[in-house]
């Protein structure tokens, strides 16, 4: 009992080391992708979010993006992407959410225009690797943020978690106390668990022992010879 306990242990470590690692690790691109990514949002950020000649976001999105929809709708500023006033013509300062095979979901913070009613925007893309170039899947505001020296807080989209912004810093990066939080909880398991463990085969233990004495108490007394009248 001892050794399976001992090796459950050990399976459930190697399990939380694994997660943990995974969890911190970041995910990367290759840097003929970054660049590819940096040429399509180049161009796709001051298009499709700031309508200017918003046209030319047209062949830069998936065809699932562009579905119901045709290049006159999108020339006309009709896109399936929230308008804002962003300034700036280089958008390289994005950081990677997820990778996997011909996909990458980034974080994009755009800057707006002087005189906007906010100061920035937190972006989620979904790229798409389409026939060797990077497209637009999706471009969803996460957050938005206020203009500098304004006393506003962060405001995140109705239709994300209340505490969604929250996860960002004001660079658009995620903050450092959610890469400290993980961590600590993966560590709780691995000193927990084990504990939890032997805890439970000690219970059990006690318990067996308990019945043994008990039957063995009943097992004497049906041995006793009868007493005579």
């Amino acid at each position: 009992m001892r050794r399976t306990a001992l090796a459950f242990v050990v399976v459930v470590v190697v399990l939380v080391g694994w997660s943990a690692s995974t969890a911190i690790a970041k995910p990367t691109l290759s840097p003929g992708d970054r660049a590819a990514i940096n040429r399509t949002l180049d161009v796709f950020v001051p298009a499709a979010i700031g309508r200017r000649h918003s046209e030319r976001a047209w062949p830069l999105a998936t065809a699932a993006m562009r579905a119901g929809s045709d290049r006159a709708s999108w020339a006309q500023g009709t896109l399936p992407v929230t308008p804002f006033p962003v300034i700036g013509t280089s958008f390289h300062g994005w950081t990677v959410d997820h990778v996997a095979k011909n996909r990458a979901d980034i974080v994009l913070l755009v800057h707006l225009r002087k005189g906007a009613p906010l100061g920035a925007v937190s972006v989620n893309f979904a790229m798409r690797k389409v026939a060797g170039r990077w497209l637009v899947d999706s471009a969803v505001p996460a957050a938005t943020f206020a203009p500098a020296g304004s006393d506003s807080k962060v405001l995140a989209q109705p239709d994300f978690a209340p505490q969604a912004g929250q996860a960002f810093s004001k660079t658009g990066r995620i903050s450092a106390k959610w890469v400290l939080i993980i961590p600590g909880i993966l560590l709780g398991l691995i000193v927990l668990t084990p504990i939890a463990v032997l805890g439970a085969h000690r219970l059990g233990d006690r318990r067996g022992r308990r019945e043994r004495r008990e039957e063995d108490r009943r097992r004497v007394f049906r041995n006793l010879p009868d007493r005579p009248n």
